[in-house]
């Protein structure tokens, strides 16, 4: 693995599903991507790159073990979600969300994976009755904690006391930095013509007060209005730079969480694994919305030794953005953060 300090490193290939989802590249290509940008563990989102999911075929299964034999890419998270929605007018019983992802986990073992990743739609009581099996199978299972929900959400307050509790290197957390984010990246605007958005610097100063400092959203739309800003601006602000609801877009994949430092410091140490989310690296290998300096500087007082992933989610606001060359970039800022903190 390519070690960063302590902290080893691995990719998820979600960061590459645009294009692989569009067809323009298939799971080879998108290994070979991995690859290339010296990666050696990977990160696989099952329902998104498993054809058959749930339930590979052996033929399958062999071929993707071949080609990461072929590349040298270690198998490192199985991503798994609970699809709780799936039948119509209920949602999935606890024994069902049970019975379905044990069967993810027993695929995950037979993939080479030693990570499995899930969603806070697996309860705390049902993951507590998956400990067994996942001390069998030898496998790390961790709920991930993504934005909007923060450490103090009380299911992950139930969570962690769950952790205290088991005390097992079988069950924890993945940490996604989306739920430590402190607001828009800076390439939010990137997409909108300047002949739509004729304030854009203005907007653009609304965008950096809203990532850097505590005001509310009501009075940073009243600062665009004294401004000079127009309605076409405000209604920009509401749908691409704010990310609260109701004002906000649902579905918005960056959340302004006010990062909780103590908690992610409190949760790492039944991390294994986490998702080093980004939208945006720029050439001085900064990030702007999630404060990388003061995380990577946690983790090294606290002796993290686990994986962090780079997951790449820019091409949301800048579908021009090189997916590869982002994660180069993601890849040598954690270097020289570790290296500075």
């Amino acid at each position: 693995m390519k070690v960063l300090g302590h902290m080893k490193h691995s990719i998820t290939l979600y960061g590459f599903g645009t294009k692989y989802i569009q067809g323009k590249w298939t799971l080879e290509d998108v290994l070979k991507k991995a690859k290339a940008i010296g990666c050696d563990g990977i990160e696989l989102v099952s329902p998104q790159m498993v054809p058959g999911h749930p339930n590979p075929s052996q033929e399958w299964i062999a071929y993707f073990k071949d080609l990461c034999a072929s590349y040298e890419l270690a198998p490192v998270c199985y991503s798994i979600y609970i699809d709780s929605g799936k039948h119509k007018g209920r949602f999935l019983t606890a024994t069902e969300r049970f019975i379905c992802t044990l069967n993810e986990m027993e695929y995950a073992k037979r993939l080479g994976f030693s990570v499995v990743r899930t969603g806070a739609a697996l309860l705390p009581y049902t993951m507590e009755k998956l400990l067994p099996y996942a001390e069998e199978l030898d496998l790390h299972l961790a709920i991930e904690l993504h934005g909007p929900e923060t450490p103090s959400t009380p299911i992950f307050q139930e969570l962690e006391a769950l952790f205290e509790e088991a005390n097992s290197p079988h069950l924890g957390v993945v940490l996604d930095y989306s739920a430590f984010a402190s607001g828009a990246p800076a390439t939010v605007l990137n997409t909108i013509p300047d002949d739509v958005c004729l304030h854009k610097e203005l907007v653009a100063q609304i965008n950096h007060l809203y990532t850097t400092t505590e005001i509310s959203e009501d009075e940073l739309l009243a600062k665009l209005r004294q401004g000079g800003g127009d309605e076409v601006d405000e209604l920009i602000v509401k749908k691409k730079i704010f990310s609260i609801p109701p004002t906000a877009k649902m579905g918005t994949p960056y959340f302004r969480t006010h990062p909780d430092y103590a908690g992610f410091r409190r949760l790492l140490k039944w991390s294994k694994y986490m998702h080093g989310k980004f939208f945006y690296v720029d050439e001085e290998l900064n990030c702007p919305g999630i404060d990388y300096p003061s995380f990577v500087k946690i983790m090294k007082e606290e002796g993290y030794s686990g994986y962090i992933a780079s997951e790449f989610e820019g091409g949301f606001f800048d579908p021009t953005l090189d997916e590869s060359d982002q994660i180069i970039r993601h890849i040598a800022m954690l270097e020289k953060l570790w290296e500075a903190a």
